[in-house]
């Protein structure tokens, strides 16, 4: 927790980064979001923005870095070390010298920490499995054999049914703790690995000349932020399993539609209280519809609630007009839906369903 005589000091806004003394102010807010103290040391990784533009994600909250002299020699993907100090102004962030411990150590408790409190979702990932995207790359790196197992790993949104959906869930699933906790249990790493498949196009594509097709910093750069991505839910996947929860979140891949986000959760069971309900999540970024958030929560085994956001006026419309033809569709598959709420907008932000708890914490960030 912040002391109250360094709240009272801390700024109403945000600032600009001080170059001497390398200092980052924080806002009231920001400080209270990062449950920060005077003298705390913490780490932080560089993020990108858009263009030359930069962030810091620390414990899951992204921070705004304005681009100046301070930040020319930052590269995404890099770890900071970072001190709290408490000043006339409010609190500040400077960046600490790298520490010498063992070969390592710091970047590994550096990135786990940081992938575990990364903000939910698959966004980076979703733009690349946007139809024709990954394509480009891996026809431009030159692997034929990697093309090939992209094509069997997408699905078809025209000849998709419920046993489609079974079946790349059931993959999805597999591959939901990452391929290291399968080869730890001694099980083999299936060939849908998403992630692998990145990461050998990362490396087929660094291996090219400079001015060939697909070697570019640009590329390279988005297929490491997709990879962050699949390596943050995998470790939230883990973490949740040590907490007692399910915690699993995937990308369907469509060869002509885009990609659809799921993430199956279910809370612990409480002592005297009945089995949390399991929560199924779905975000579509659909061309055709726009963009679609589905909460479904099932109560035991036949109950029902919905909740839907949706940016188009029409869909909204549209999902309303047909909520009793809905209704009737689950009747016939043995469910009764209890509510379907239908929203206009956005899904609200900070309606995460998971965070993580120092209940069999995978490693410990805090200093």
């Amino acid at each position: 927790m912040i002391a109250p005589a360094d709240l009272a000091l801390l700024p109403g806004r945000s600032n600009p980064i001080f170059l001497e003394g390398k200092l980052l102010p924080l806002t009231l807010a920001q400080a209270r979001q990062l449950d920060l103290i005077n003298g705390q040391v913490v780490e932080a990784t560089v993020q990108s923005r858009g263009g030359d533009d930069l962030s810091l994600l620390m414990r899951g909250k992204l921070i705004d870095v304005p681009a100046s002299p301070l930040t020319n020699g930052w590269q995404v993907g890099q770890s900071l070390t970072l001190q709290v100090h408490a000043g006339a102004a409010g609190l500040f962030l400077q960046a600490q010298p790298s520490t010498n411990l063992a070969a390592g150590q710091p970047q590994f408790f550096s990135r786990v920490g940081n992938l575990l409190f990364r903000p939910p979702g698959l966004e980076q990932l979703g733009q690349l499995f946007k139809p024709g995207v990954l394509d480009a790359l891996l026809q431009a790196s030159g692997r034929v054999d990697l093309l090939g197992q992209w094509r069997s790993m997408q699905l078809s949104l025209a000849q998709f049914g419920p046993q489609q959906l079974a079946q790349a869930i059931n993959r999805a699933v597999i591959n939901a703790m990452g391929p290291e906790v399968r080869l730890l249990k001694g099980l083999p790493v299936p060939p849908e690995d998403p992630k692998q498949l990145l990461r050998k196009l990362m490396a087929a594509l660094a291996g090219k000349d400079e001015d060939e097709e697909g070697s570019s910093p640009d590329a390279l750069g988005r297929l490491g932020r997709a990879v962050d991505d699949l390596e943050s839910s995998q470790v939230q996947a883990v973490q949740a399993q040590a907490q007692k929860e399910m915690l699993i979140t995937l990308m369907l891949p469509f060869a002509d539609a885009d990609p659809i986000e799921l993430q199956f959760r279910r809370a612990p069971r409480k002592e005297g209280e009945e089995r949390p309900p399991l929560t199924v999540n779905v975000h579509s970024r659909s061309q055709e519809i726009g963009e679609v958030w589905l909460k479904t929560q099932l109560h035991g085994m036949d109950r029902v609630e919905l909740t839907m956001w949706a940016v188009r006026e029409g869909v909204v419309e549209q999902a309303r007009a047909r909520s009793g033809e809905l209704g009737a569709q689950l009747a016939e598959a043995g469910l009764a839906m209890k509510s379907f709420q239908v929203i206009h907008g956005a899904r609200p932000q900070g309606t995460a369903d998971w965070v993580p708890s120092g209940r069999g914490m995978v490693i410990d960030i805090r200093a």
